[in-house]
């Protein structure tokens, strides 16, 4: 058996119309616009970093990694590429002073005749966590 409500009568549909923005209004705060990424070149993202390094991933040891810590307006970043493939994060509580904005990650690949930064996905980090194993898995060709 299934129990339904039905609404009749002239505030009805007065009712259904605040319902419906209510539930629109919720579903644009759960996916906002995706936040712009602070450099739109590689040389403008290299201006700022404060220590750079390369690494390399447990599956991939043979692929060398660049690691960078990049501070803009009092925020850390850290930028990770491979192979024209990248992604910055913005590190939740990393801003040296005031209010520490939450963690964010841009994905994205480069060009191969110019120092553009394309981006393909940005979201909240821990959104990008439920996708992403970390970040090798984040910087993985199958996974951009």
């Amino acid at each position: 058996m299934r129990a339904t409500t039905a609404i009749r009568g002239p505030g009805s549909a007065l009712l259904g119309s605040a319902l419906l923005t209510l539930l629109v209004g919720t579903a644009a705060a759960a996916n906002p616009e995706p936040q712009p990424l602070p450099w739109n070149t590689f040389s403008e993202a290299s201006a700022e970093a404060v220590s750079v390094e390369q690494v390399t991933c447990p599956k991939t040891p043979d692929e060398p990694v660049l690691k960078a810590r990049l501070i803009h307006e009092n925020e850390q970043y850290i930028y990770l590429a491979k192979d024209r493939r990248w992604l910055v994060w913005r590190v939740s509580g990393g801003r040296t002073s005031g209010d520490a904005p939450a963690g964010y990650v841009w994905f994205g690949n480069q060009g191969p005749g110019d120092d553009v930064l394309r981006v393909v996905s940005a979201m909240p980090y821990d959104e990008a966590q439920k996708y992403f194993p970390g970040p090798c898995g984040w910087i993985d060709p199958d996974m951009i």
